[in-house]
């Protein structure tokens, strides 16, 4: 807004505005006088242009863009920490601690007691964690451990929001205007709820309303996350009486995408010093890669669709490899067209 407010202009206007016959030349008595001054304005315009963009959330700073937010009730998302699933060769604690790959992990779960199977968070919150499950190693000692591994990943982790990522998400609430009851208030506040990914909302019949989501993780959610997002939105003994997120009137009933195994073969010729034992786990997380984006893409489309081709060019990013050809999806030389509101889900990868 006062770009052209710089020093030079200003004195060029101050000089302009001097009568007739008066010496305004730089170096004169008239124009160290007004330097001064201008230099001085020239700042004054600076800070009021700075004061124009903080009335905008669009070229406020990140404080000002935080006092929009908190009119509005949009935070910045903090960083959170990922959750795993753990296996141990004997029961162990909750709040028990392991270390593995420069990162400690709290037991906060039994998953299955059967198994040893547990619940794990890292304590270092964002997504560099994400990437690593293996060994770990009891950070007190354990009577009878033998085995603990870091078998998946449940939840990932998230890094703080970034400035711009939180104005868009601002600005974006200013176009979408929820109200209680809409798909707009019911993808706001189902979004909101802890290892929510994605939220689809349809309406059936009359106020009966029903709500599909996706772990965070971009996976099938587990029964206990869908009864808890139930219990938020509308638990089911007091069903439309607005208890929850649901306003009075609406039933809504909660369920989980579905997921279809995509079992794959494919013919794979290997560079020089290559074989398939040697780059299995990078094929098979080049696939889980592919599938995972595909899953990612089911909060914006009706039906997904699981390619040859995808997988193709997925396996053949693989360092090592220098062709590939003969893809299979679930035996059939041909692409799957998922159903609505069911996600890919890495089966066998078998490439010869």
């Amino acid at each position: 807004m006062y770009e052209e407010m710089t020093f030079e202009n200003i004195m060029d206007q101050m000089m302009d505005d001097m009568p007739d016959g008066l010496d305004t030349s730089e170096g004169s008595l008239i124009y160290h006088a007004c330097a001064k001054c201008a230099a001085r304005l020239e700042e004054v315009y600076i800070e009021l242009s700075q004061v124009a963009d903080n009335q905008y959330p669009d070229t406020a700073d990140l404080d000002h863009l935080v006092r929009f937010g908190q009119e509005k009730g949009i935070y910045i998302e903090e960083a959170t920490p990922a959750e795993f699933e753990g296996k141990f060769n004997v029961p162990v604690e909750i709040g028990a601690e392991f270390s593995g790959d420069d990162y400690d992990y709290i037991v906060t779960g039994i998953m299955d007691d059967t198994t040893n199977t547990y619940r794990l968070e890292c304590e270092e919150a964002g997504s560099e964690p994400n990437a690593w499950t293996g060994e770990l190693i009891a950070i007190d000692d354990i009577e009878g451990l033998e085995t603990a591994e870091l078998t998946k990943l449940l939840v990932e982790g998230k890094e703080e929001e970034d400035e711009e990522s939180y104005r868009m998400r601002l600005l974006d609430s200013f176009e979408i205007k929820p109200f209680a009851g809409n798909r707009s208030y019911y993808i706001q506040e189902v979004g909101e709820i802890d290892d929510v990914g994605g939220v689809k909302v349809y309406r059936r019949t009359g106020c009966n309303i029903s709500i599909v989501i996706i772990s965070a993780a971009y996976e099938k959610p587990s029964e206990k996350l869908i009864t808890d997002v139930q219990t938020k939105v509308d638990p089911i003994q007091n069903s439309g009486q607005g208890i929850g997120i649901a306003p009075i009137g609406h039933a809504v009933t909660v369920s989980g995408v579905e997921e279809l195994q995509i079992d794959i073969t494919a013919n794979v010729e290997y560079d020089t010093g290559h074989t398939y034992e040697g780059l299995k786990t990078q094929i098979e997380e080049a696939v889980e890669n592919y599938m995972l984006l595909l899953r990612k893409e089911w909060i914006d489309t009706d039906s997904i669709a699981v390619r040859r081709a995808g997988v193709e060019n997925a396996i053949f990013d693989v360092e090592g490899i220098i062709d590939v050809a003969g893809i299979t999806l679930n035996g059939q030389e041909s692409n799957i067209m998922l159903d609505e509101n069911v996600v890919p889900k890495k089966g066998e990868v078998v490439c010869s």
